[in-house]
This record gives structure tokens, sequence and C-alpha cells, in this order.
């Protein structure tokens, strides 16, 4: 998509019977997702994509902010089970030895996998069958959309062997009313006396599925840099030390493990592409586009505008202030999307890859096995075009 730029500030191309457009002006997608929103409509990142390159999605792109879940309560939601994360990762990285080589990622999906039963569905990490059963079958959908990736991602046996064991969750809460601190609870409670089980299921996989892709995406590639970037590592190395007390860690403080979160989701972030579709014929800044065409926007090549960001595609997570913030226009900075709904998703999935980041980091250093930089494949998302193998040390907290 990079390379379509070199035409000019916009390119197209057509698709079968659609027409796209693709830009990386600031002022033509600042007129598309926010001056004249209202002649665009959204496009489903599962049509998108499936039109784009034949790839069905694991995930909706809503599920994060169409739930009736509040902000409060996830706040809430994860100041109950930050200790329940550090467990489960302390749980899965017990065998790994010192100087270890680690396939990382797939380490990631793993321990993703236990976390996101546990938060969602309230899925125990001593209910070690169910974990591990959820790991084989998100393991083969997964090795099936690599190799069949013109295929759909749907796969009738694992998909449906996925929804019994969820589904039949979501049935037994309902028939005991038994309680729990989870976004199963949270939804529960929202509906009142009128309760549709299969509804809340789908809800409940959408949120899963979503929250899997991205928190192992931003950690995948928050750890490839960091094994890249050795100075940064101890600066964070440093920081998770003053900021550990035996087997507590506190995240109120790790600044600068924000910052290195939202450098990697500048660089490579979780929603890489998204599109417009226009309702009607429209001129903006001198183009015509006809109703039905489509505007893609690449938060990617955004992030990498060198009028907005000094050596774009360089790891600095000193650009970024203390929050995590930057001083750049919203529409240039949307790793998540545009959308203000996605700011409650945004906010979950950072919190939740900072706890998760900092008790990865808080056990071990990442050294890369080799010094080459692993290039994102476009997909559904950025994934990497090679296996990340590091090394794993073991760090010793400070009392």
């Amino acid at each position: 998509m990079e390379n379509l730029t070199q035409y000019g500030e916009i390119a197209t191309f057509r698709v079968a019977h659609k027409r796209f457009y693709v830009t990386r002006d600031p002022q033509l997608i600042k007129d598309v997702v926010i001056t004249n929103s209202k002649a665009f409509q959204k496009i489903k990142l599962t049509h998108m994509f499936k039109t784009l390159l034949g790839e069905e999605m694991l995930w909706t792109d809503e599920a994060l902010y169409m739930s009736p879940i509040q902000p409060s309560q996830l706040k809430q939601h994860l100041t109950y089970n930050k200790e329940v994360i550090a467990k489960i990762i302390e749980k899965h990285t017990e065998t790994w030895e010192e100087g270890q080589l680690r396939t990382i990622v797939k380490d990631i999906r793993q321990i993703v996998v236990a976390v996101l039963l546990q938060l969602v569905f309230g899925i125990s990490i001593q209910d070690k069958d169910k974990i591990h059963y959820v790991q084989a079958l998100m393991r083969k959908k997964e090795k099936l959309g690599k190799i069949y990736i013109r295929l759909p991602l749907h796969q009738p046996d694992s998909d449906e062997q996925l929804e019994q064991l969820l589904f039949e969750r979501v049935q037994m809460r309902v028939q005991n009313k038994t309680e729990g601190n989870d976004l199963l609870e949270y939804i529960l409670n929202s509906c009142g006396e009128e309760i549709d089980e299969r509804e809340i299921y789908e809800q409940l996989k959408s949120i899963f599925l979503s929250m899997y892709e991205m928190i192992t995406h931003v950690c995948s590639w928050s750890i490839h840099l960091l094994s890249q970037n050795t100075r940064e590592h101890l600066q964070l190395h440093k920081e998770i030390q003053a900021y550990a007390s035996g087997e507590s860690l506190s995240t109120k403080n790790l600044t600068y493990m924000r910052k290195i979160i939202a450098e990697s989701m500048r660089l490579y972030p979780p929603l890489w592409l998204f599109g417009r579709q226009a309702r009607e014929d429209i001129q903006i800044d001198g183009y015509s586009i006809k109703k039905g065409e489509i505007m893609l926007i690449s938060p990617y090549m955004m992030h990498r505008h060198e009028d907005y960001f000094l050596e774009p595609s360089e790891f600095l997570p000193d650009r970024f202030e203390k929050g995590g913030s930057i001083d750049v226009p919203s529409y240039m900075y949307m790793p998540l999307g545009i959308e203000h709904q996605a700011e409650r998703g945004m906010d979950y999935i950072t919190e939740i890859v900072t706890i998760f980041m900092s008790e990865m980091t808080k056990r071990f250093l990442f050294q890369l096995t080799k010094p080459e930089s692993i290039a994102p494949m476009a997909g559904v998302m950025l994934n990497m075009k090679e296996e990340l193998n590091v090394n794993v040390h073991k760090v010793h907290t400070q009392s």
C-alpha cells in the first residue's frame, strides 16, 4: 500500500466492480473522517478484508465499543483482575529456563487465551482442560488461516467446538445464577429480566476474539521492538524495578511502559487499515468521489508521516508524553480508528497490555536471536513475516 503513494498523495485502483482510493494526505483524511464524515459511511472490516484479500476476520472491529459495559465497569474489572493476570503469566512462564530460546508470539497467544477466558467468561486457570482445549482450537484456526489465506477462516469443526464450550458456559451462568468478576457478569447485569443467552454469547465471543487478536498483536510487536533496542529495554527494566515491591507490581506509575506501548501501536497499529464509503457523489479537495466508492485510510501510513513524526520509522518512545499521549491531530494517531467510541476499547486494551507487558518484563529480558528487523505482512492484522525467536533471561525483582 505504501508503494501506491509513489503516484501522488492519492492513488486509485479497482477490485472487481469496486473503485478504491488510498491517500496519505492529512487534509484529505481529515475531510473524510471529520469535516465531511456524514457524507461517508463506515465499512465493516469483515467485508472490506474479504473484498481486498479474500481473508475473513476472526473478530469484529465493533465489539469493544458496542457492548453495554461502561468504562467505569471496565476499570473496576481490571482493578480486581490485575493479580489474576499476574498469576496466569507466572504459571505459564514458571518452566522457562535461563537463556532459553522461545518462539515468543506462540507463548503470548497461549497466555492471552488463558487471560481472556478468565476476564471474559470467568474460566479459571485451575480449569486446565478447558484452557488447553481452547488454546488448541485457536492454534488450529490460526494455522488454517495462514495456510489457506484465500479461504474463509470459518472452520466448522473448530468453530463449532469453541462455540459449544463457551455457549455452555453462558448457559450455565444464566441458569445457575452464579456470579463472577468477569465481563459476562457485567453483561448479565445489564440485561434486566429479559436474557437472550445466544445474544450474550455472540457479544462475548466478539469481545474475546477482538481482544485476543489486538492484545497478542500489541504485545508481540512491543517485545520485538524491545528486543531490538537495548537502551529502551534497560530503561524500562529500571522503571519496573523501581515500582516492583516483592511479588506485586503497580502499573500506576509506569510512564515509560505506556510510552513504549503507544510507540509500538504507532509503528504497528492493530487497526492498520479502515475504509469509508461515499453515501453520495462528493467533491473533496478537488477530487470527485462517486457514491459507493471507497476511501481507504491506513493508520500504518499516517503514523509514519514525516511532517508529523520526527524520524517516523524509528522506535522513539519519548516522542509520547507521560500518559502515552502525543501532540498531533487525532486523525494522525489512530491505532484503533478515529471513532470516539473506540476510546473505551483503546483504554481497556492498553491497560491489559500494560499489565501483561509489566509482568513479562518484570520476569524476563528478551534478546533477539538475529539483529535484523522482522517485516510486517499485511493481512487482517499486521502479522510478522517470520517467527519471532528470542532468548529469555530471568531477572530478579528488588525488594
